[in-house]
């Protein structure tokens, strides 16, 4: 059996998953979809600090989205806004979730300030998105279900996981490419069109 599919609900693409996803689902997901993978650079701070004991942490935003235990040295993470306010729901709830110990000195590093969540952080490296107009109901990672009604996939090259459309939209943005700069046409030096070779767009990844 296929470990996910993609339903439309009026015309809007929503992906349940019921196993943990890999990174050849992710490309199929977008194919199901109809979408083009984006690069998205994390642009909000966190506030972080490390569990000393096991926590169970709920996400939330405007409703549950999941649920995972922080074993001790796991970092519980308090998402912010560009401007280091700890971010709110419609019900003044934290977004609050957990990433493994190993994990986090890969997508953060420390900047200045502390909030009584912990250490301010900056986000680091860039992820693989995916939009999903209809939502989703997948699998994480950590073994535990998360639910949004619209919302993003996301890869970071090892993980895949989904994030809320409005927690995304406040703290990711989407990555620009890179092209190549346009000579001046009055350059003399430049080589005949016959003679120029292709050029490259290179995107930055994380």
């Amino acid at each position: 059996m296929p470990s996910f599919i993609v339903v439309r609900t009026g015309g809007s693409a929503r992906l349940i998953a019921r196993t943990v996803l890999s990174a050849a689902d992710f490309d199929a997901i977008a194919r199901a979809a109809g979408v083009k993978p984006f690069k998205a650079r994390k642009i909000g701070f966190v506030s972080a600090r490390q569990a000393t004991e096991r926590t169970r942490i709920e996400t939330r935003w405007n409703g549950k989205e999941s649920e995972i235990t922080a074993e001790v040295g796991d970092w519980i993470v308090a998402n912010m806004t560009p401007d280091k306010q700890l971010m709110r729901d419609g019900d003044a709830r934290l977004n609050i979730y957990a990433i493994r110990a190993n994990n986090f000195p890969e997508l953060y590093a420390r900047d200045e300030g502390e909030t009584g969540e912990g250490a301010i952080h900056r986000a680091i490296g860039t992820v693989d998105a995916v939009f999903l107009p209809g939502g989703f109901a997948i699998v994480a990672p950590w073994g535990e279900t998360q639910r949004a009604v619209a919302g993003y996939l996301l890869s970071n090259g090892t993980d895949i996981y989904g994030n809320a459309k409005r927690t995304f939209d406040h703290t990711y943005c989407k990555e620009r490419i890179s092209l190549p700069q346009r000579q001046n046409r009055r350059d003399t030096t430049r080589p005949s069109a016959a003679r120029q070779q292709p050029l490259n767009m290179a995107i930055h990844r994380r």
